[in-house]
């Protein structure tokens, strides 16, 4: 791995640490999913993963550490998986795609505390599906925020990678 590669991953990662902890006091309202989204249109798999793995690892060490980050840098990987290889194909063919994108970007990151919940659920011996539903309006608050933050991070990052000025045409 390249020093300019890692730079690049422990810059993006210090970057997304420093939101987690600016938005710290809003419940589930947090920029670095739709952060993590928009990586993985200009990293590969791989460096995006390891800036969210980064994130979740470096920010548990203001947050509190325990397994739920484990549980969290998985449920974020699948996140990150359904996300660059079922809906980035899939609209980056619209020309509107960056809507489309920030509207499916809530709908994937609602799935995020399903996904979070199993693990935690058997951890603890709670029901799957009681423990889910009781953290739902919290995955609503995570999703919203995830659709309204992804265009903005998207247009922040564009112009870094195109070297775009002055250009705000979606």
């Amino acid at each position: 791995m390249s020093v300019k590669r890692m730079s690049r991953i422990a810059i993006l990662a210090a970057l997304c640490i420093a939101l987690r902890l600016v938005f710290a006091s809003f419940p589930n309202v947090k920029p670095v999913t739709a952060f993590f989204f928009v990586s993985l249109l200009y990293l590969d798999f791989w460096d995006a993963f390891l800036v969210m793995a980064l994130t979740m690892l470096g920010s548990s060490l203001l947050f509190g550490f325990s397994l739920v980050v484990v549980w969290q840098i998985i449920s974020f990987g699948i996140l990150m998986l359904v996300w660059r290889y079922l809906v980035l194909p899939l609209t980056k063919e619209f020309s509107h795609g960056i809507w489309l994108q920030s509207i499916l970007a809530g709908l994937v990151t609602l799935t995020y505390g399903f996904w979070i919940s199993i693990p935690i659920a058997f951890q603890f011996g709670a029901n799957l599906y009681l423990y889910w539903i009781n953290g739902l309006f919290f995955d609503v608050l995570h999703a919203l925020s995830t659709s309204l933050f992804y265009p903005i991070i998207y247009l922040l990052l564009r112009r870094f990678v195109y070297h775009e000025k002055n250009s705000f045409r979606f």
